[in-house]
């Protein structure tokens, strides 16, 4: 079952500028100890940001940790992405696996 998370990305510039989000980029739940999920990307997104601008983008996601609970609340993108491939819950959750 795949989630969606929302992220807000802005442009300062004059200047229309794109970005790419890459599939298996991680997002930590911004309320750390509260056994709800991170998340990682389910594909790649290539969003364009018009100039001097801030949009709102879903970025549609799987749970990274099995054993928590749902996720919900909000969330920061994080510096990792998960390298390995995966399709689906079942093979990301067997990556990340001890």
């Amino acid at each position: 079952m795949a989630w969606t998370t929302e992220i807000s990305l802005k442009n300062n510039t004059d200047k229309e500028y794109r970005v790419t989000i890459p599939k298996g980029q991680i997002f930590e739940n911004k309320t750390i100890g509260t056994g709800k999920q991170n998340v990682a990307s389910l594909k790649d997104y290539k969003i364009t940001i018009p100039a001097k601008s801030i949009i709102k983008v879903e970025i549609e996601v799987l749970c990274i940790n099995q054993k928590l609970s749902s996720p919900t609340g909000l969330y920061n993108i994080t510096p990792f992405k998960i390298k390995n491939q995966f399709e689906d819950q079942d093979q990301l959750w067997d990556l990340m696996k001890p």
